[in-house]
């Protein structure tokens, strides 16, 4: 069974479309999307009509909650000053710029979503399997909070999204990644990044899959519809760090 997994949309429609047909190209059997389909882009309709009308499997994600229910922030961690008011203002642009109808699709998301493939158990959540939404697991987090949020897991995969980071740790006998994002990407790479989990009897390899677009066009239009200016070159820059993962092939076989 080859799997999709993709997150952090964030209203970027040409990135969205640019993986898609990536996905299309990869032979893939099923995809699931793991949340923030809005906030910080240009165009949240869109992009929540096209997951709709593709009928992915999605999680809620914490923009998709603070979007679809018109909350005034987002919970992320932004610095005081100018970072937490752009993180405000793409909020509020992103409230108002988003239709009732998609807002209500946003607010009836799971939190989770759990399935068996091949006799291996995957446990999808957008931060971690304690706070579903707001806990960044970073490929720095350390050994012993991966621990506690693993602790009370059945499944023996995890995969989250929320940081924008594209990572594989392996604790506790399971293995936890984190897709990285389609529509912001913070790890030095402005290409669109998803997960390739392929499994075949109890066997695991993986990819993370880097897909261009035109990043330029996208900012450009950031800038056209009144978005902050500094969003559009965070897009551009794939601002963060590089954990060197974002193309590496790897096989591991679980013993369940």
């Amino acid at each position: 069974m080859r799997l999709a997994f993709f997150s952090d949309i964030h209203g970027n429609l040409e990135a969205l479309e640019a993986v898609l047909k990536d996905i299309e190209s990869q032979n893939i059997d099923r995809s699931y999307c793991l949340g923030d389909l809005v906030g910080y882009g240009p165009q949240p309709d869109e992009v929540v009509q096209r997951i709709r009308e593709l009928k992915i499997p999605t999680i809620m994600g914490n923009y998709d909650d603070a979007i679809g229910s018109e909350k005034e922030s987002c919970g992320c961690e932004y610095s005081p000053g100018r970072e937490t008011e752009v993180g405000d203002e793409s909020t509020n642009w992103t409230i108002k710029n988003t239709s009732a109808a998609a807002k209500e699709f946003l607010r009836a998301l799971p939190h989770t979503l759990e399935f068996v493939e091949e006799g291996v158990k995957f446990l999808l959540v957008h931060g971690s399997p304690i706070d579903h939404l707001l806990e960044y697991i970073r490929p720095d987090t350390s050994s012993e909070r991966i621990h506690e949020v693993l602790e009370r897991v059945i499944a023996d995969v995890v995969v989250n999204g929320h940081t924008h980071l594209p990572m594989v740790r392996w604790a506790m006998g399971k293995l936890v990644f984190n897709d990285g994002s389609v529509g912001r990407p913070k790890d030095g790479n402005p290409e669109a990044c998803y997960l390739i989990v392929d499994v075949i009897q109890q066997s695991i390899s993986y990819e993370f899959r880097r897909v261009q677009y035109d990043v330029k066009s996208v900012a450009e239009k950031m800038i056209e519809v009144g978005l902050p200016p500094e969003l559009a070159l965070v897009l551009a820059l794939g601002k963060g760090y590089n954990m060197g993962q974002s193309k590496s092939k790897n096989t591991i076989d679980f013993k369940i």
